[in-house]
């Protein structure tokens, strides 16, 4: 059904703003309420800053000064490069291996120092590495007197027959059985290694 309202006539003012104030105080036109569980909490926190708000007010208004601008630039400038300083001196230590880590990896690299192990391996009974070592060693003298190129990949076949010296070979044949082939050895076999590599580079020197 379709209500059609004629209007009789103009409406006075006055009851035009009653009208209206009754139709805005209808629910439909009201916010509603929302509960706000924690508005006394944060009244009271915010009374307890009060006093240090006032407190650092006069900071705060030094840090709107030129001067106060640069001391504040300062100490950021101060606390990046000190943040950074860290952070690199901690980069830095993972990194770096331990100094007992780092003349591990120098002394693999020197014969004379694998050959002094050696020596103390066979005096403490430790033959098989021993003879490791000793092969090590006589590797890279060979390596630093040009007869061979030692790399990571070089095997004791390769230098074998570069080398083409019998002594050699059996050097190589009882290094690998001790160190790949689980050979157990023993004092004469760490005193037949010593021999052997003073022959291999007497014969490799006098070429």
């Amino acid at each position: 059904m379709i209500s059609v309202i004629l209007a009789a006539g103009p409406v006075p003012p006055d009851a035009a703003r009653r009208d209206a104030r009754s139709i805005l105080g209808e629910r439909r036109f009201r916010p509603s309420h929302v509960p706000r569980p924690f508005a006394g909490v944060l009244r009271w926190i915010g009374r307890q800053l009060e006093p240090i708000g006032r407190a650092l007010r006069p900071v705060g208004d030094f840090f709107q000064t030129v001067g106060g601008r640069v001391v504040l630039g300062t100490v950021v400038i101060v606390a990046v490069a000190a943040v950074a300083w860290i952070l690199g001196t901690r980069r830095s230590a993972r990194t770096r291996p331990p100094r007992d880590r780092t003349r591990a990896l120098s002394d693999a690299d020197d014969p004379g120092a694998l050959e002094r192990a050696a020596e103390r391996a066979e005096r403490d009974g430790d033959y098989a590495t021993a003879v490791r070592l000793r092969f090590r060693a006589g590797l890279l003298r060979l390596d630093a007197a040009g007869v061979i190129r030692l790399g990571p990949s070089s095997t004791s076949g390769q230098v074998a027959r570069r080398l083409d010296l019998p002594v050699f070979d059996d050097l190589a044949r009882d290094h690998d059985l001790v160190a790949y082939g689980g050979r157990p050895a023993d004092t004469a076999l760490a005193r037949a290694t010593r021999d052997g590599w003073s022959r291999v580079l007497q014969s490799v020197g006098s070429r």
